[in-house]
């Protein structure tokens, strides 16, 4: 089952996130950097990344920590204001949008997961 959001305002967006504790959840730190947290169940996976505009779509580069006891995997990354796609890649090969998140079209006739991390005010 995929939720499915739209808002235009980031800080509204991130606020949502905050809210209703979704995979990628923005706290802003002193900085205007932000640590988002992304979290996907996927009890079965032998590995679980996330990747996206922020890593060049790297599988690798950013790897999530699990399963928890409830089939969980997470990660918590750092990034600075901007509108970023992702997605979540399953076992290395299995690219899946996060089911808590915006989507947004990929150009190319797929779908990517959408966050916006909002500047400092």
């Amino acid at each position: 089952m995929f939720f499915h959001s739209r808002t235009t305002h980031p800080v509204l967006f991130a606020l949502a996130l905050l809210l209703a504790g979704c995979p990628a959840a923005h706290r802003p730190d002193n900085d205007g950097r932000g640590d988002l947290s992304f979290s996907l169940a996927a009890p079965n996976a032998r590995s679980v990344a996330v990747a996206g505009s922020f890593s060049r779509w790297d599988p690798s580069r950013h790897l999530l920590s699990g399963p928890d006891r409830n089939g969980r995997w997470s990660a918590t990354l750092h990034l600075p204001p901007g509108r970023y796609e992702y997605l979540f890649v399953i076992n290395g090969t299995e690219w899946v949008l996060d089911p808590a998140a915006p989507r947004v079209d990929d150009g190319i006739g797929g779908k990517n997961s959408l966050l916006v991390v909002p500047g400092p005010d």
